[in-house]
């Protein structure tokens, strides 16, 4: 309750003379809460207390890779050997979100993959020269993408689950090698293909934030998201087993992928 202070002053005759008189007050005093009232509906609304949201997470992929598995099964067909491709083991990554929530619905922010791993294996295979040893590997020493990403909330305040649409794009690196070394004590051959490149990518997904605890200070995170992203161009090869000079280095990430993370607000 806002209380006004009526001044007076003092006239010869020493009696007090309000200058306001008592109705003049009330009018004035509810002019003064409608103005107020007015000028707090009109005020931005506050800041959330933690506005930045970091999230660490573990990502599971299942790329393509529709040629580069099918070079590996040819060579699996000319020597009669089983090595693996890339359906056959985990496409793991780590990943780092830093978001900022800029709206009550939405949340801006950058996110970085990183991974790496190989295929290999040796196996003995018949040769005009005798029994030889045939070794094969592809290691990816990196692959990286760095996105502009956006979380939209149609429910904020939802609860257990805060549920979210993901969508962000950017670009991606990678860089690998394929060698093939076939040989006995009497003869040696061998392939050797480098490949490494920048390209475009882009994902779309849904997820959901977890809070843990009443003050949601940290999270748990979980989402599925669509990735479309592909390096095709020509490289060279070397090496007796080379099929020609330059060939086609095909690597497809495009494909599903899930991932679970833990995060903080600050």
């Amino acid at each position: 309750m806002r209380i006004v202070q009526i001044s007076t002053r003092r006239t010869p005759s020493c009696s007090p003379t309000p200058i306001v008189a008592p109705g003049g007050t009330a009018r004035r005093a509810a002019l003064l809460a409608c103005t107020a009232l007015l000028a707090a509906s009109a005020a931005p609304a506050q800041e959330p207390a933690r506005p930045w949201y970091l999230t660490l997470y573990l990502q599971q992929s299942w790329p393509k890779q529709t040629n580069t598995n099918g070079q590996i099964q040819q060579i699996n067909a000319a020597f009669g050997t089983r090595f693996d491709d890339w359906s056959d083991v985990a496409n793991l990554s780590l990943g780092l979100q830093l978001f900022r929530r800029v709206a009550t619905h939405w949340k801006l922010g950058l996110q970085l993959d990183y991974s790496e791993g190989a295929l290999k294996g040796s196996a003995t295979v018949p040769t005009e020269a005798g029994p030889a040893r045939l070794a094969f590997e592809q290691r990816y020493s990196i692959y990286s993408d760095l996105y502009v990403v956006a979380h939209y909330l149609p429910w904020p305040g939802a609860r257990p689950l805060i549920p979210f649409a993901y969508a962000g794009a950017g670009v991606a690196y990678e860089k690998d090698k394929t060698t093939l070394d076939l040989g006995n004590a009497s003869f040696h051959q061998g392939l050797l293909v480098k490949n490494d490149g920048w390209f475009p990518s882009c994902s779309l997904g849904l997820g959901a934030d977890i809070p843990l605890g009443s003050a949601d200070a940290w999270y748990l995170e979980v989402g599925a998201a669509y990735v479309w992203a592909r390096l095709k161009h020509t490289v060279a090869a070397s090496g007796e087993l080379a099929p020609a000079p330059a060939v086609t280095a095909d690597t497809d990430s495009t494909g599903p992928n899930v991932w679970l993370g833990v995060g903080t607000r600050f």
